[in-house]
């Protein structure tokens, strides 16, 4: 899980603090996480962001950005080399409603595959909720930041063999895709908080 971001666009607030169902999005995403992998790591900017969300870790594995503004390739770098499994999911802390059962078919589908990029409702790809072979993927997120690159589509481009499921395909096991929901700004929690209304 990414929870390094700064939060810019949120006043500096920690996004993985955000509050969701009387829990912190933290709290909620590892609870799916913990379902899904034997291996949950959380990747943090600094040594300082692992202190204070010590409460959250709990024996789970932590890294840290050894690069300094690169965004979330600096968290998937050292994630994918802490990483002992053959496949690794990627997710960012800022994605409160996971689904078991998505995360569960993705991983299934990559059996064989570089990565497993779906789509949202939108179209758009969500390169941070997807299933990636560690090895090769971690090749080219070196290659990518070497260069100069920070997309996360960087690295996908190089792999050899991505497939990008499209979202009915998705929206089989979590209809509307709120799996896919991402909070970036203080209207998108506004928006949130509208949508738990409903």
């Amino acid at each position: 899980m990414l929870a390094g971001g700064l939060g810019t666009r949120l006043n500096g607030c920690e996004k993985a603090l955000l509050p969701l169902r009387g829990r912190t999005f933290i709290e909620n995403t590892l609870e799916v996480l913990d379902m899904v992998s034997d291996e949950v790591i959380i990747s943090f900017r600094d040594e300082e962001q692992v202190i204070f969300f010590s409460e959250y870790v709990c024996g789970r594995e932590t890294v840290i950005d050894e690069l300094r503004n690169a965004g979330p390739l600096a968290g998937m770098l050292e994630g994918f080399k802490k990483a002992s499994n053959a496949y690794v999911f990627v997710v960012a802390c800022d994605m409160p409603y996971l689904r078991r059962e998505v995360i569960d078919h993705l991983f299934n589908m990559c059996k064989g595959h570089d990565a497993v990029i779906p789509e949202n409702m939108s179209g758009k790809k969500e390169p941070l909720h997807a299933v990636y072979r560690r090895r090769p993927m971690l090749a080219v997120i070196k290659d990518s930041i070497r260069e100069g690159k920070r997309s996360v589509m960087s690295p996908v481009s190089r792999l050899e063999d991505v497939l990008f499921p499209e979202s009915e395909e998705m929206a089989k096991m979590d209809t509307g895709l709120m799996t896919f929901t991402n909070v970036n700004t203080l209207s998108d929690m506004d928006e949130l908080k509208s949508k738990r209304r409903c």
